[in-house]
């Protein structure tokens, strides 16, 4: 996915959207986020949705953001293996939230 390709949401505060992200488990790679300046904006959980129930298949991340306050925040999701030191992440979703 391009880098410049942003995904838009728009929530309205008190509400909430999920996001589900293809899961690489089991090869070690794990989704994680980061958050513009704006972190008070949007509370953000982490859960797993199992798709397939045969050995080997890896878990859906599902990502569920809440919004806080009014405002713009921009979070990254990017997946890669946590010990893997300055490597690029294999894939990689930005998200614009604007809160009203």
């Amino acid at each position: 996915m391009p880098a410049d390709n942003i995904e838009e949401i728009k929530l309205k505060t008190g509400e909430s959207t999920t996001i589900k992200l293809k899961g690489l488990s089991t090869a070690g790679y794990q989704w994680n986020y980061t958050i513009d300046d704006n972190k008070n904006l949007i509370t953000v959980s982490k859960d797993f949705q199992l798709t397939q129930k045969t050995a080997g298949a890896s878990a859906d991340e599902i990502f569920t953001i809440k919004a806080n306050n009014k405002g713009i925040v921009n979070i990254t999701f990017f997946q890669k293996r946590n010990w893997e030191k300055n490597v690029d992440p294999v894939n990689e979703k930005k998200i614009k939230i604007t809160i009203e």
